[in-house]
């Protein structure tokens, strides 16, 4: 079942999330091979790339047509003086960090520093303009954290107060980026790919799965109901990470696992606020048992490779706190 409602039925929804982030990465080596370079900044709205800079191409340029249409010739500008600035901080700072772990340029060996920094926010529909929800600033070298905050509303976590009006100011004032881009997607006609189906446990239990796919943007909201009540944490329902296709899209998944005699009416909603789409599917054991039974192994192989193509092919930023992570004095300069 397909349902597409209008946004101005949609007022009953709660707030939707956005995010602002950067991350620019900076490369011990040069290796000479296409898109390999030593220094790289890409900017990023709900997680999609919007702008992007680098050694080979050493100027801020748009990566989307909301962003090439909208955003002024100063920005860019301005953009492209600022990131050249932070591509020569970036190489101090890289060699400042290899020399404090014994590391240097003759060992030949590829080291990497990087530096995540943004905002998150939240709108409803009786407002236009994001408000504050929370700011991240990290840092890693070669994927291991190397320092982080992560600065919250009313947190009394210490965090420079500089940054604190950045977050809270310039940053949440270019949510008008959001405006621009919801206008692109309003204008695609791809309806999202929703799928209902239950896979077997090594138990006696049925996972039953709710897979979407093909939204625009990496916040779709998914809901999974039995006999019209909410299922959440305490029912073990299972929210899974938004990931990206290989499309440009994004997919995501929620799971609870069920007994093979329930006999209750399980419903998916998602909905992405963005363009509207309201989508319903409905679900019961006698309809669909297995995998098989559901007719659709092909979409669940789909999946499995795109979780694959993620792991390989995604930069993934990696923040690990895990005990193998190298802790060192940030002595080198700042990086804002």
């Amino acid at each position: 079942v397909l349902i597409i409602l209008p946004r101005s039925m949609l007022c009953f929804l709660n707030s939707a999330t956005h995010s602002l982030i950067y991350i620019y990465t900076a490369l011990s080596a040069d290796f000479g091979l296409p898109g390999v370079h030593n220094f790289t900044a890409i900017g990023l709205l709900d997680g999609k790339p919007f702008d992007r800079f680098d050694t080979d191409t050493p100027r801020k340029t748009p990566t989307t047509n909301w962003a090439r249409q909208h955003l002024p010739s100063d920005y860019w500008a301005k953009g492209m003086h600022s990131r050249l600035s932070k591509q020569k901080r970036f190489g101090v700072n890289l060699h400042l960090v290899m020399t404090q772990m014994g590391h240097s340029v003759s060992d030949g060996d590829l080291h990497a520093l990087q530096w995540l920094h943004g905002c998150y926010g939240e709108t409803n529909h009786s407002e236009e303009r994001l408000q504050f929800v929370r700011g991240v600033d990290k840092y890693a070298y070669d994927g291991d954290n190397l320092m982080s905050f992560d600065y919250v509303t009313l947190s009394t976590n210490p965090y420079p107060l500089v940054k604190q009006s950045y977050l809270h100011g310039e940053c949440i004032d270019w949510s008008r980026f959001v405006g621009y881009s919801k206008h692109e997607l309003r204008e695609r006609t791809t309806v999202p790919d929703v799928y209902v189906f239950t896979r077997k446990t090594s138990g006696t239990t049925l996972t039953l799965i709710c897979l979407a796919s093909g939204f625009s943007t990496n916040t779709p909201a998914m809901t999974l109901m039995r006999n019209g009540r909410v299922l959440n944490t305490d029912d073990s329902l299972k929210v899974f990470d938004t990931l990206p296709n290989n499309d440009d899209t994004f997919q995501r998944r929620i799971a609870v696992d069920i007994l093979p005699s329930d006999t209750g009416n399980f419903t998916c909603e998602v909905l992405e606020e963005d363009t509207g789409y309201h989508i319903v599917k409905h679900w019961r054991v006698g309809d669909r048992h297995t995998l098989r039974a559901l007719g659709w192994p092909n979409a669940v192989l789909l999946w499995a490779l795109m979780s694959t193509m993620v792991a390989v092919n995604t930069l993934a930023y990696s923040t690990s706190s895990s005990s193998s992570a190298r802790a060192v004095s940030p002595s080198f300069t700042s990086f804002t």
